[in-house]
């Protein structure tokens, strides 16, 4: 759906745009099929793993890469006086570093993050989510609350999981 002050595309059934925030309830005012309904109503938080790894903006690239290996994770936020400031990513780290590992492993991961990400507040619709994701490129965006202290971190596999898990009569043959 497009919305009519911007001119951005929106996934059906949006409240507002991903772009303005305009209201777009009134532009298609229509019923939303079940697997819709479901995707707009549920909240981002419901797909974020618990226990996010959040570092400091001066913590070694070696140390933080070491903390994603050993918890599995493909990313790291980063927040200095908990608010979030950035995202290191193993993006981050094939793009930023792999030529010259040796030399900075030990310099703050400040230096190779994304700083000041695109991030979603927890009661996100799935909708507005996935749209964040698709339109903006992203495969890791940021949970955090009002006060822009991280929450955790959303990616398109955990999206999927949720959805599966929570909605498994809609994909019943």
């Amino acid at each position: 759906m497009l919305c009519p002050d911007c001119g951005t595309e929106n996934f059906a059934g949006a409240d507002n745009c991903s772009e303005c925030n305009s209201d777009l309830f009134a532009v298609e005012n229509r019923s939303l099929d079940p697997l819709e309904e479901r995707l707009h109503n549920d909240h981002v938080i419901g797909a974020v793993k618990p226990d996010p790894l959040v570092v400091e903006p001066l913590d070694s690239v070696e140390s933080v890469i070491l903390k994603m290996a050993e918890r599995g994770f493909n990313c790291a936020m980063v927040a200095f006086g908990g608010v979030l400031v950035g995202i290191f990513t193993e993006r981050d780290v094939l793009r930023k570093l792999t030529a010259d590992f040796e030399n900075l492993k030990g310099a703050p991961v400040r230096d190779f993050m994304t700083p000041a990400p695109e991030a979603l507040e927890s009661d996100t619709p799935l909708t507005f989510a996935l749209n964040k994701m698709s339109v903006g490129g992203f495969r890791h965006v940021p949970i955090v609350n009002e006060e822009q202290q991280p929450l955790g971190v959303v990616n398109v596999k955990d999206l999927l999981a949720h959805i599966t898990a929570n909605v498994p009569d809609l994909f019943e043959a």
